[in-house]
């Protein structure tokens, strides 16, 4: 972030505190979380420096000078060593300093535990691994990130958290030790564990189908437990499921549960929790009343599809690229990433990672029941499917490929039944079957190309290029007047926005009105007497892509702004 902009926060931080409004300093930090440290410490040099002179309009008025914002810029930007320097006197007493400890400055102390190293760092907490000087034991201890600042909201959750989790009693939950208050700041203790979590694991090595079911069981097992105590996780994956050097599964990070029994909740409607990659479609679109029992199911079907395939269920380079796909896409079949996948093993995920939750296992333990089954070696529960519910699966899947086996199908139903009984040349029959017959063949080909992440771009703009090129074939041997057949080239381009690329919808109208081009030059039919024909149609083909286009962009941009400010 540049200096101009972080003067800018700073000066509405002072602005706030002139008026004597609060400041949400969570909020903020969620905000702008390239810059938050560099916020919280601003906030603490000011309480320290009203502390010390009192709160005055002449050092209120000093901190909102022009020159006081550079140098506290300048000091956020070289790691706010002067800041540091500052409080140093009370880096063992500040309840802030505690919550926002850099590595140099540990080992202190909180009450009666050291705090000898950071563990993790959330969006709600601060890990520490911990000595219990009282009970001379090693604890993971758990601190509110916000401090003094953290609001109602942000202590109600983080005291939610420990209560859920304290209420549970299950081998592969942490369990809770205490939790309390010391100098204003909320804490928790829970056991520590020594290893990483499923997420790290996930990066260093791929996982074995039987590991894989084995830690799948364990996590399914412990969330049936919280199910039947009426908690329901909301954000299970794999950051959230630690390992010990043993590689045992422990279920972590209740801050998001949702305790049924509990008439208030935590959240706003339209909000949306959790990670999008894990989440179930209910979740993804903020409808977090719809979010129940089944949420849990659809996340750990998610969590087992990651350890077989190894990556996540969907993909994008942006959190709006991996909810668009959560809301209406499935994701593609593991035994097309890893052909270890048994068939079983990719039903039991496709199943718990219905889109519908009434389609999923109707609970965890039906979940564990089916994976012990595929464990003994026998047939897993198999819901019959029907023919709609099999089409609807094949389009979430592939919904490209779905769409060009619609459309060439339609096509050949048209051209044959005009061959027919129009009793048509044979030859230019043949040669238009062949064209289907090609791109159909090629379809397939570049919609598995596309399974790579590394030629996923590169598939799709040849995929496109190539529906041109046989869409343009296709015209050319048509037989006149092929009017009517040109509004295929506008499908195509309203077609290539469902991938939500500005970029890729340009590249689609340019190929479409090349195309044109070539056939306005290259056959004899009554749309080459009319040149001002041509240029109308290709007007409308731009207004087009230039609609679209635009369209994407608003979206994305609100995306930006969704992912920075909420």
């Amino acid at each position: 972030m540049s200096n101009q902009r972080l003067e800018q926060i700073l000066a509405q931080c002072i602005a706030a505190m002139e008026a004597g409004e609060p400041i949400d300093t969570a909020r903020l930090c969620a905000q702008h979380p390239e810059c938050a440290d560099e916020i919280l410490d601003f906030l603490q040099m000011h309480t320290s420096l009203n502390q010390w002179i009192g709160p005055s309009k002449e050092l209120t008025s000093e901190f909102a000078s022009p020159s006081f914002l550079a140098s506290s810029s300048e000091v956020a930007a070289s790691g706010t060593e002067a800041l540091r320097q500052q409080r140093t006197p009370l880096s063992r007493t500040s309840t802030w300093s505690v919550a926002h400890l850099t590595e140099a400055e540990l080992p202190v102390t909180f009450g009666k535990y050291d705090l000898l190293a950071e563990i993790d760092r959330g969006g709600m907490g601060v890990v520490y691994k911990a000595r219990d000087n009282s009970m001379d034991r090693t604890v993971a201890l758990k601190v509110i990130r916000s401090g003094e600042y953290a609001t109602k909201e942000e202590v109600h959750r983080f005291q939610a958290e420990a209560k859920a989790a304290a209420s549970l009693r299950h081998p592969n939950i942490l369990p809770i030790f205490e939790w309390g208050e010391i100098h204003g700041l909320v804490y928790f203790t829970m056991e520590l564990v020594e290893g990483c979590d499923l997420a790290e694991r996930l990066r260093e090595s791929d996982f074995g189908i039987l590991d894989a079911l084995r830690i799948a069981l364990k996590i399914g097992a412990a969330v049936a437990d919280a199910h039947r105590a009426g908690i329901i996780h909301r954000d299970l994956k794999p950051s959230n499921v630690l390992l010990d050097v043993e590689g045992e599964p422990y279920l972590i990070d209740f801050g998001l549960a949702k305790q049924q029994e509990l008439a208030e909740d935590l959240t706003f409607s339209g909000q949306i929790l959790g990670t999008p990659a894990y989440m179930p479609p209910e979740q993804a679109c903020g409808r977090l009343k719809r979010v129940e029992k089944s949420a849990d199911i659809y996340s750990l079907g998610a969590i087992l599809y990651a350890m077989c395939t190894g990556q996540a269920p969907f993909t994008g380079p942006t959190s709006f690229d991996v909810l668009l796909q959560v809301l209406d896409r499935e994701p593609i079949a593991p035994r097309q990433l890893n052909k270890n996948v048994p068939r079983s093993v990719e039903r039991i995920i496709e199943r718990a990672m219905a889109k519908s939750p009434e389609a999923r296992y109707s609970s965890a333990d039906d979940f564990c029941d089916d994976l012990q089954r595929f464990l003994r070696g026998e047939p897993i529960a198999r819901p019959k499917l029907g023919w709609r519910d099999l089409a609807g699966n094949f389009w979430r899947q592939q919904p490209v490929l779905f769409s060009h086996v619609v459309a060439i199908f339609s096509v050949l139903l048209i051209i044959t039944t005009a061959y027919f009984t129009r009793s048509a040349q044979t030859l230019p029959y043949i040669m238009r079957l062949a064209l289907l017959c090609l791109w159909i063949a090629g379809s397939v080909v570049l919609q598995r190309i596309s399974h790579r992440d590394r030629l996923r771009d590169l598939a799709y703009l040849s995929w496109a290029a190539f529906d041109c090129v046989v869409y343009t074939l296709l015209l050319y041997f048509a037989e006149p007047p092929r009017g009517l057949l040109l509004v295929g080239y506008p499908m195509m381009i309203v077609a290539s926005a469902m991938f939500y690329r500005a970029r890729f919808v340009f590249f689609m109208t340019v190929i479409c009105m090349l195309g044109f081009l070539l056939l306005l030059f290259s056959v004899d039919d009554p749309i080459t007497e009319y040149i001002e024909f041509a240029f109308i149609y290709l007007s409308g083909l731009a207004v087009i892509g230039l609609c679209l286009t635009a369209m994407i962009r608003r979206v994305r941009s609100l995306s930006q702004y969704y992912e920075e400010n909420l």
